[in-house]
């Protein structure tokens, strides 16, 4: 199946816009986290340990990051920079593969890490 550079380039931007709300939904948990924040007590009174928690969003929130910019530059690239008509879809699909598979594999490292405790 292939797709025209045009919208492929929408694609990624709209993986980016979805990898951004991520970021921001997980930096404001971190943010609500800190001592001085007046939403602490409800964001913590489900969490059994407040430290691992927010060093665990903090790093969720940088994958989303990494994978948003890297969605932000190959939209940029698309959309200026590459000048042929079609592309194959193939290559949407190897990247969102790789992307989710980075995804699971932290999740799974988290949770070996905490068995391991």
């Amino acid at each position: 199946m292939y797709v025209t550079s045009i919208s492929l380039s929408y694609i990624f931007l709209g993986m980016f816009l979805l990898a951004s709300a991520l970021f921001l939904y997980f930096k404001s948990l971190v943010i609500k986290t800190l001592k001085k924040s007046p939403s602490r007590e409800e964001i913590i009174e489900n969490m059994r340990n407040v430290k691992e928690c927010r060093h665990r969003n903090s790093n969720i929130a940088n994958l989303y990051g990494f994978w948003g910019i890297l969605s932000l530059i190959i939209f940029i690239y698309f959309k200026f920079f590459y000048s042929f008509g079609l592309i194959r879809m193939n290559y949407v699909i190897i990247y969102l593969i790789i992307e989710i598979i980075s995804i699971v594999f932290y999740e799974i490292k988290v949770r070996n890490l905490h068995k391991e405790k």
